[in-house]
């Protein structure tokens, strides 16, 4: 949630965003979260100590906050844009602008209270108010702008009074009795911008996929069924790509232009070349290259690091492997720990015995190899350039390059340049 909000400060012209965290290992988690997906603008982090309200955790971050002005807004908006944002950055001069919207149901926001002549005279918390008072419909949306001297001033007298919580609403009463308090309503047409429970979260998610998806339609993506696919704001997906039902792209995984993903694919924090066609599989933290086609129910784990035409069967595995360019891997085949050579063929039923019930151990094939159907390499082992091994075969010892390995175990056979009668140096 903090991540939408920071970004749309970013896209508001906002040059600098101070971030309240709590201490220990929890605001360790905040923060490297969040910078994990820092907007295009510098981050700080202020840590508040103690949870003693709003008014105390704004006042940690003054160090950090050395400008006339101040935008303060609460991390919990997921829904705040930046044409909201930009409408209170541009008010008039006033010691504090406060955003407002008309809103059907306020649940426990703060609400507006105004005057018999619709003046402002403050802000009254959920916990606070009356029934009468629970029943106005304009809300304090949790964005503000203040004048700095004002603020800190203020807080530091609403702070040092209160023996518990407090708030940085206090401070709107003390503006409005000099006169120099704004509220603006800045409109909320998904209804309240704040997410308090597991539900309010839900239909948040789903607003937000619709701005990503429309967003993603205006630059050319073509996706078939808006509401059966679901898209990650930190995802990137370029013109071109065909985004099928049933599939998730996750993370900050990145799309090629033309690429075909789905129906019922699954990308996290992957990137998938251009060109390249998926179905109904799961990619995880690793790039594949242009033109790649990965078939029907295979896994790639994380690690692993895909060439350019490679085609990948059905129900195949793959982990930490490197596949070169114009590699074919049939289906039911697992490959991992595995470094494999461009243009080299690996049958059905292939697999690459990585471990040996203590470590774990690498399997190395070269360039032009033939691994027929149903080998077992038993790493850690090596297969030489253009070598090749019998269908069911068990591989426990190196095959030279230009090797023949048949058998169970493998026995080296003639090379295949003798066996075809070739005159080979």
């Amino acid at each position: 949630m903090a991540s939408h909000v920071l970004h749309a400060l970013a896209a508001a012209g906002i040059d600098r965003a101070v971030v309240v965290t709590p201490p220990s290992e929890r605001g360790a988690e905040i923060v490297a979260a969040l910078r994990s997906d820092a907007p295009a603008m510098p981050l700080a982090f202020a840590v508040q100590d103690e949870p003693r309200g709003t008014a105390d955790a704004v006042l940690s971050a003054r160090q950090l906050a050395d400008s006339p002005y101040v935008v303060v807004v609460n991390g919990d908006l997921p829904l705040l844009t930046s044409e909201q944002i930009a409408q209170i950055v541009d008010a008039p001069t006033a010691d504090v602008v406060i955003a407002t919207a008309h809103v059907d149901d306020p649940a426990k926001m703060g609400r507006l209270v105004r005057g018999s002549r619709d003046e402002l005279r403050g802000i009254v918390e959920f916990a606070d108010a009356s029934l009468e008072q629970r029943a106005v419909r304009e809300v304090n949306l949790g964005l503000y702008r203040f004048r700095t001297d004002f603020l800190w001033d203020a807080l530091d007298g609403i702070v040092s009074c209160s023996a518990g919580e407090a708030y940085v609403t206090d401070a709107v009463p003390i503006a409005v009795a000099r006169d120099a308090a704004a509220a603006i309503d800045v409109g909320a047409p998904n209804g309240r911008l704040n997410v308090e429970t597991l539900s309010d979260a839900a239909d948040a998610e789903i607003c937000l996929q619709g701005r990503i998806i429309d967003s993603l339609l205006n630059d050319g993506v073509r996706i078939r069924d808006r509401r059966a696919v679901w898209i990650d704001a930190t995802a990137r997906i370029e013109s071109g790509a065909e985004i099928e039902p049933g599939t998730h792209v996750r993370g900050f995984s990145i799309v090629g232009r033309n690429a075909r993903i789905g129906p019922n694919a699954v990308i996290e924090d992957a990137s998938v070349g251009p060109e390249s066609r998926l179905e109904s599989c799961t990619v995880q933290r690793s790039r594949l290259g242009a033109g790649t086609e990965v078939g029907p129910y295979s896994t790639i784990r994380p690690g692993c690091e895909i060439g350019d035409r490679v085609h990948i069967g059905t129900h195949a595995e793959l982990k930490a492997a490197q596949l070169g360019d114009d590699v074919q891997l049939g289906h039911f085949s697992y490959v991992g720990d595995t470094v494999v050579g461009p243009r080299t063929n690996i049958g059905a039923g292939a697999v690459t015995c990585n471990f040996d019930g203590t470590e774990k151990h690498a399997t190395v094939i070269g360039a032009d190899v033939f691994i027929g159907s149903d080998t077992m390499l038993i790493a850690p082992v090596r297969v030489g350039d253009r070598a090749r091994t019998a269908a069911g075969s068990v591989v426990n010892k190196d095959v030279p390059d230009d090797g023949n390995a048949v058998g169970h175990p493998a026995r080296l056979m003639p090379q295949r340049a003798q066996q075809d009668g070739e005159q080979r140096p």
